[in-house]
Formats: structure tokens, C-alpha cells, sequence
């Protein structure tokens, strides 16, 4: 591969080629005598091993992973900031608070505001100062520590909100998102749940992190995001850093049965991800994305009156969905 076609795999200002190059080699997904000619099948390694779309280009979402992979627990000091530290440093903490009891919200390697008061919780129990920053001291004992469990504090609350969760659809609150051009899909789920009782609104944009930052402002039930994928029909939840969101995988399996129902002429793949739509929303969320924008025209009325049915199963009845759903996965 010349350094021109290497290059074109890197459609992101933010990164250069020998950068991503050498991250890739630090993170053992490029032998380091391949070089620029294992690069593509290195960054679809790599986006597989992160649950990111397997385009083999380095876009933002990859770069972004990339930097975030390189940090290790104890290389740097975390603490409350804006913006928020983020990273594999940020998922260790997360999950050790978790699994030792203290709830930082999902593990999902993002400083906020509920890892800081797990952080400062666990600082009281162990007699240092509840700063909330994690520094030498800190670091230190969060290693020290016994007690670990085998699953993780959050997980646990979120299947039990699950089992005793009864809210009838007159009640519920849904936001159908999109990616940019699916407003018409998502605005027709939006009607389609409306008829049946709840309150939806559609919402469409170039970037899943904004959409985000939207929908985390409101009081919402779950979110639901229309998009493009590498191939066939993909149902997905967040699934990241050892961690799998509960409620986010029973929603998709819901989901993802539903459509199977159908016997569409596409392959339906159900996977955990870590899209930021599905990351940075802090209510249970799922991605159903189509390979191409001629089956989202064809297939797209079927597709949204299936979702409607599994959203609605999902809201007034949860515990109809496949036994034993919902486990997390943390090591």
C-alpha cells in the first residue's frame, strides 16, 4: 500500500498516519514489520475489538478510541472536568468501583459526575480524602483492596429495575433519533408510537454525541437511533470495557426478534457497540442500522411497525423478553 492509499484511510484532521500507525503497533493489532500494509486490516481489528463500525477508515469515532485505548490505570490523575476525562484508565476505575460496591453509573470510560461520587464514597470507606480525585494515593488502594465481585453494583440495580418496573404506555417517553438522511424513518416510528399512547419525538443530526447531549436533558424511557451499517440488518446495545448495559440488551433482543418475524431479505446480526448514541445516553438505547439507503426506503415501513411493537412489549412488559436477557459481562 502506497503512503497515498494509507493516507486515504485517515479521513480525520485530528490524526495523522504515522500516529495512528504507531497506536496501532503500541496496541498490538499491527506487526510492526507489516506497516502501511497491514494498515487497513489493522483498523478493522481494531474497530471490531471496540465494537465501532468496521469500516477499515480511521474516522473520528476510531481516532477518538484509538487515544482513548492508550491510557492505563494510574497514567494519569482523574478527577471532575469539562470536558470529562475519557478512556480505558476511566473504565478501570469504573469498574473496580463496581464491583466493590460503589456504583459509578455503567462503565462506560467517562469521568462524570456519578464515578466521581462512587470515587468519593469508596475514599471515605478506606479513610482518605473524599476529593473525588483520583491521584497516587487513591490509585494505590483501589488495587489494594479485597472484596472484589464478580458482577458489577450498577448491573445489578439495572435487572432489578427491570423485574419490578410496570408503566403503562400513556406514561412512557421515547425519543427516535437518526442519523442524517433518515428524519423521514424516524419521524414515522415517532407517529407510529404516538398512536399507540406514548409520547415519541424524532430528532435527526450528523453526530451521535450531540443527539446525546439532547436527549440526556429530558426524562426519557429509552432512545432508539436509525442508521447505515457495514452490512445487513444491525440491531445493537452498549456493550463496552467489560461492561454490558442490561437493559440496553434486552431492549435490542426484543428488538431484533421482532424483525426476525418478518422474514425481510436481509441478514439481521445482533451485537453489543460502542456508538456514542449508544454509549453517552444515559437511558437504556438501541441502534438498528440497514446497509443501504434503498432497503431503508423498501424495507422501512415494515422495519418501523415491528420496532413500535417490540418498543411497546418492552415498556409495558419487559419480562416477556427472553429469559435470563440482561446478564452483564464483566471480567
Amino acid at each position: 500500500m502506497s503512503a497515498e492509499e494509507a493516507a486515504a484511510l485517515i479521513p480525520n484532521s485530528e490524526a495523522s498516519l504515522a500516529d495512528v500507525e504507531m497506536r496501532l503497533v503500541r496496541l498490538g493489532f499491527l506487526p510492526p514489520d507489516l506497516g502501511l500494509a497491514g494498515l487497513s486490516d489493522a483498523i478493522v481489528a481494531f474497530q471490531s475489538s471496540r465494537g465501532i463500525p468496521e469500516t477499515g477508515d480511521c474516522d473520528r469515532i476510531t481516532w477518538r478510541s484509538l487515544v482513548e485505548a492508550g491510557f492505563a490505570f494510574g497514567d494519569r490523575v482523574l478527577y471532575l472536568r469539562n470536558p470529562s476525562f475519557r478512556g480505558e484508565d476511566v473504565a478501570w476505575l469504573q469498574e473496580r468501583l463496581g464491583n466493590l460496591g460503589f456504583d459509578p453509573g455503567r462503565v462506560d470510560g467517562i469521568f462524570g459526575t456519578r464515578t466521581r461520587d462512587a470515587l468519593q464514597d469508596f475514599q471515605s470507606n478506606v479513610a482518605l480524602p473524599a476529593d473525588g480525585i483520583c491521584g497516587g494515593a487513591t490509585v494505590d488502594e483501589l488495587r489494594r483492596v479485597f472484596g472484589r465481585s464478580t458482577e458489577h453494583i450498577h448491573g445489578v440495580r439495572e435487572r432489578q429495575r427491570l423485574r419490578v418496573r410496570t408503566k403503562p404506555l400513556s406514561e412512557a417517553s421515547v425519543a427516535i433519533l437518526a442519523a442524517l438522511p433518515l428524519e423521514q424513518q424516524a419521524d414515522l416510528l415517532a407517529q407510529r408510537l404516538r398512536a399507540r399512547g406514548a409520547k415519541a419525538v424524532a430528532l435527526a443530526d450528523t453526530d451521535q454525541s450531540r443527539l446525546a447531549a439532547i436527549v440526556n436533558t429530558r426524562e426519557l424511557d429509552l432512545v432508539t437511533y436509525f442508521d447505515f451499517s457495514t452490512s445487513g440488518l444491525q440491531v445493537a446495545y452498549y456493550s463496552g470495557f467489560r461492561y454490558t448495559s442490561p437493559a440496553g440488551m434486552l431492549l435490542a433482543q426484543m428488538v431484533a426478534d421482532g424483525l426476525s418475524h418478518l422474514e425481510l431479505p436481509v441478514m439481521i446480526s445482533l451485537r453489543g457497540m460502542t456508538l456514542p448514541i449508544l454509549r453517552e445516553t444515559r437511558m437504556p438505547a438501541v441502534s438498528i442500522a440497514i446497509d443501504h439507503p434503498h432497503r431503508w426506503l423498501i424495507l422501512g415501513p415494515e422495519v418501523v411497525e415491528a420496532v413500535a411493537a417490540s418498543i411497546e412489549e418492552f415498556l409495558v412488559n419487559p419480562e416477556s423478553g427472553t429469559p435470563g436477557v440482561g446478564q452483564p459481562t464483566v471480567s
